[in-house]
């Protein structure tokens, strides 16, 4: 008997996959994935390559193994453990997107004391639901402190954002017979206030938890350009000042050396050029997490991967400051102190970017630079004066 069918699918069918699994949903929706002709199954696997579920033709989910996939894992709840914890009581869901205001948690208390149901706040911590607000933990803290407060129950929920048009139905499935209007996600500023009102304390208390100042904030310098265009080398002396400067902790990921370690093995296709970028945008995603500086060095030439890594770092609580150095291909050709561009133009390398591979110009750039004919210092000291315009180094 031939092996089954395998599949690594992306993080929302994974969580869709274990809503369906646990009960939470009949079927996957479709198009998600796709059966080879003839084949009776396929095998999802998690980002470790665990075989964790079955999906048959028509979309059903046989779980094979426990889901691993964060955030929460502990704090899962199946719809079968929430409505015996509802003991057949009525229930009103209320979906929780981002912090909510005073207002808006009076007014889902008043819905569920009107009808005498309880109430099942649900926290969508699933992919995409991260805002600029809140992560996913410091949701579902919120929400929990909530519903210690407010009466009902806190239940974190992996629905990603792509399908958050499910809720009403995975909401019955765990025994709500009404559900809220969706709450909109409330943005609050470090003062516990928002447009739309006062912030309700447990995510006011969250909001000022996560929203450290900018001298505080991890921040990720990502440099992108054309080989060739100083980028590395400003990267370096930008590194050299701030560790002089001992103001901030800093790493540096040059693109040169992250191909070496981090990313040996890969080639230049464009599916391998934004795996690498990926790894480039996590590694300075968790150094941003924990509150430090990253420089990043790499050629990312795709506006879809930098503004990837722009989500990542966004999604752990940083700040990325887009640096285009655009130092005209001209230029970079006449330094081209590996010979790369002479090759290039033989055809010798293949899919070489702004030769025989595109680079599709940054509209977003935090700062653009232009090293041609300017001391590398100048340029470092035009990042500087970013960093410091922003808060993340001191006047």
């Amino acid at each position: 008997m031939p092996p089954l069918p395998e599949l690594h699918p992306p993080l929302p069918v994974l969580e869709l996959a274990e809503l369906v699994a646990i009960g939470a949903l009949p079927r996957l929706p479709g198009g998600l994935v796709e059966l080879p002709d003839g084949a009776p199954v396929l095998v999802l696997q998690d980002a470790e390559g665990t075989p964790v579920a079955q999906v048959g033709p028509d979309g059903a989910v046989a779980g094979l193994q426990p889901f691993n996939h964060p955030p929460l894992r502990s704090a899962r709840q199946t719809p079968a453990q929430v409505r015996a914890l509802l003991a057949a009581a009525a229930a009103v869901a209320v979906p929780v997107a981002g912090p909510l205001t005073t207002g808006q948690v009076e007014d889902a208390a008043q819905l569920a004391a009107g009808t005498g149901a309880r109430l099942l706040w649900f926290a969508l911590v699933g992919q995409g639901q991260d805002g600029p607000d809140l992560s996913s933990h410091a949701l579902f803290r919120a929400v929990q402190r909530l519903a210690a407060d407010a009466g009902g129950h806190a239940v974190p929920l992996a629905l990603p954002a792509s399908h958050a048009g499910l809720f009403s139905e995975v909401a019955r499935a765990y025994g709500a017979e009404q559900v809220a209007a969706p709450t909109s996600q409330v943005r609050g500023g470090a003062d516990g206030r928002s447009a739309g009102g006062a912030l309700h304390p447990a995510f006011a208390a969250e909001v000022l938890r996560e929203h450290r100042r900018p001298p505080e904030r991890g921040v990720v310098v990502f440099l992108t350009g054309l080989s060739g265009s100083g980028k590395s080398t400003v990267a370096k002396a930008l590194h050299e000042r701030l560790l002089d400067d001992g103001s901030r902790t800093v790493t540096m990921l040059d693109g040169d050396e992250v191909r070496r370690l981090l990313s040996a093995g890969l080639g230049f296709s464009r599916a391998d050029r934004d795996l690498n970028i990926r790894r480039i945008g996590f590694v300075a995603a968790e150094v941003a997490r924990h509150g430090g500086v990253a420089i990043c060095a790499p050629i990312a030439p795709f506006a879809d991967g930098r503004a990837e890594v722009r989500a990542m770092v966004g999604a752990a609580g940083g700040d990325l400051l887009l640096v285009h150095v655009a130092t005209p291909l001209a230029e970079c050709e006449r330094r081209d102190r590996k010979g790369l561009y002479v090759q290039a133009r033989r055809g010798e390398i293949a899919e070489f970017t702004g030769i025989s591979s595109p680079y599709e110009m940054p509209d977003d750039a935090d700062l653009v630079l232009d090293t041609a004919g300017r001391p590398v210092a100048d340029c470092v000291q035009d990042i500087w004066d970013l960093l410091t315009s922003t808060g993340h180094l001191p006047q």
